[in-house]
């Protein structure tokens, strides 16, 4: 049985995956590792052989989670149904174009769920329902089903061998694309500590039972919420809003959807005694790595010149040349234009690529406004490419 509503991806610069639409305006999700680097995406619905352009909305790489928007087009949207109900047996098919063979569809059952701690994957949160349906390159991004055609999880590698096939369960999935359409990215709370597994060098050290199983407090940082909590290093945290946790992994997905501003109900033991607090949670601080030239493009603009050593950082392409956005831009009316990790690609069309003989001084000098409107095309944190228009406060560059 097929769900409505499936898409093949075709990426000219690293081939086909597979995705799951959502709404009759043409919003698909699929994996981050599909669509992440593309310089054009293009979207063949089922049954169709017109290729539909699509822009990225958002991109989440820890889940393994991208959202798209089709530009053009109606579109039938699949039928989904919680992932909470499945289990460990469950008959379930697994579609996609895997090897660029479009509309396969592979049958075997749930293996089992919650599957963590996997290297080797684009995502470091994982919750994976594990299948041994047939899942090959180009299923990633596709529907997993269950016996009445409706998407439970979503596919994302195959492992090690035959028979064992991941995919992102599809309530976590939903979450994340629900923030991406709101905002681009996802928003999580911080909680400000470093965790291990319980293992057996932990039980001896903190003289624990030899069955303990949660999360141990390695470092709390200063300042953060769970510091403010009262959390000390040692504890061990067994569950949070009252759901288990038996791992560092557990942990993180707990979690994972939780944002800014929340608060979470955490118990753990200390010294062999269960306690309980709240904490609120805080924003996750952006962390940019330090640049070779640093200036103010305008008043309170701070922006980095891309660099070898910056690109080295940051994992660019040697190609690639930007200004790099240090800290939010906001307009004098509270409006943000610019958000810390953005790149500026032009400046009133202007590119940061350097000519014969520019210096990185002399470069940023030619970037400098001289006009009172300024137009930077730029790329978002998401890939996303935008043009901003900004006024330039009376007096600068006179």
């Amino acid at each position: 049985m097929k769900p409505r509503g499936l898409a093949e991806a075709d990426l000219r610069r690293s081939g086909f995956g597979t995705g799951i639409v959502l709404t009759g305006d043409g919003l698909v999700m699929t994996n981050f590792h599909v669509v992440n680097g593309a310089q054009e995406i293009l979207i063949r619905p089922r049954g169709s052989t017109v290729d539909v352009p699509a822009e990225i909305v958002g991109m989440d790489g820890a889940t393994d989670v991208a959202l798209l928007r089709a530009k053009s087009g109606d579109w039938k949207a699949a039928t989904l149904t919680s992932s909470d109900r499945v289990q460990p047996g469950d008959v379930v098919l697994a579609l996609g174009s895997p090897f660029g063979l479009e509309q396969t569809v592979t049958l075997g059952i749930v293996s089992a769920t919650g599957r963590a701690e996997i290297r080797g994957l684009a995502s470091s949160l994982q919750d994976f329902i594990q299948t041994d349906a047939a899942i090959n390159p180009g299923n990633s991004g596709g529907p997993l089903v269950d016996g009445r055609g409706r998407v439970i999880g979503m596919n994302t590698a195959r492992y090690g061998g035959e028979g064992i096939g991941l995919a992102v369960p599809v309530n976590l999935a939903l979450k994340v694309a629900d923030d991406l359409m709101k905002g681009g990215r996802v928003k999580r709370g911080m909680l400000g500590v470093r965790l291990v597994d319980v293992d057996p060098q932990v039980i001896a050290e903190l003289k624990l039972s030899s069955a303990a199983k949660g999360a141990v407090v390695l470092h709390v940082e200063a300042g953060q919420a769970a510091d403010k909590a009262g959390l000390l290093p040692g504890d061990v945290i067994v569950s949070v809003n009252g759901q288990a946790v038996t791992s560092r992994a557990r942990f993180l997905m707990r979690m994972t959807t939780l944002k800014t501003g929340e608060v979470v109900k955490l118990a753990y033991f200390r010294a062999s005694e269960q306690r309980e607090t709240e904490a609120t949670l805080m924003d996750t601080p952006v962390k940019l790595p330090p640049a070779t030239l640093e200036r103010e493009l305008l008043p309170g603009l701070k922006v980095a010149l891309v660099d070898e050593k910056l690109r080295n950082k940051l994992l660019l392409q040697p190609s690639f040349h930007a200004l790099l956005v240090l800290e939010d831009y906001k307009t004098p009316e509270g409006v943000l234009k610019l958000s810390a990790g953005d790149f500026i690609l032009r400046v009133n069309g202007s590119s940061p690529y350097p000519n014969d003989g520019d210096t990185p001084e002399s470069l940023m000098q030619r970037l400098t406004p001289k006009k009172a409107v300024v137009l930077l095309h730029i790329q978002r944190k998401n890939g996303e490419e935008a043009d901003v228009g900004l006024v330039v406060p009376p007096g600068i560059n006179k």
